[in-house]
C-alpha cells in the first residue's frame, strides 16, 4: 500500500490537552507511521508529546515523551516512526500551547 498524509498542516486546538489528530481504519490492519514533523514557526518554544492509543481509548503512556522545539526548528519524533497504530486506534498529541507546533505525518493503512 502508499503511504498518504494523516495529519496535514495541524496545530493544537487547546493547550496542555491531548487532541486526536488521526484514527486508524477501524476495518484495516492499523496504520505504519513513516515520518512525523513537529515545526515550529513561532517566536518562542513550544514543547509536545505524542501518544498511540489503540481503539477502546484508554489513557496511554506517550510514545514520544516530552520534547521541546525550539523557534524556526523541527523535530522529527524518532521514537515514534515506524511504530503501528492499530485498526481503530488513534495518534493523538498534547501540545504547550494553542495554534503553536505545525504537526505533518504520513504513513501506510494496512
Amino acid at each position: 500500500m502508499a503511504r498518504t498524509a494523516l495529519v496535514v498542516n495541524r496545530r493544537s486546538a487547546a493547550a496542555d490537552t491531548i487532541e486526536e489528530f488521526y484514527i486508524s481504519p477501524a476495518n484495516g490492519s492499523g496504520t505504519v507511521i513513516a515520518a512525523f514533523t513537529a515545526s515550529n514557526d513561532t517566536v518562542s518554544s513550544k514543547s509536545y508529546k505524542a501518544y498511540i492509543f489503540n481503539s477502546s481509548g484508554a489513557l496511554v503512556s506517550s510514545v514520544i515523551p516530552q520534547t521541546i522545539v525550539v523557534r524556526d526548528r523541527a523535530n522529527t519524533g524518532p521514537t515514534i516512526i515506524d511504530q503501528l497504530i492499530p485498526a481503530g486506534g488513534t495518534l493523538r498529541v498534547e501540545s504547550s500551547s494553542v495554534d503553536g507546533l505545525n504537526f505533518f505525518v504520513t504513513g501506510t493503512e494496512q
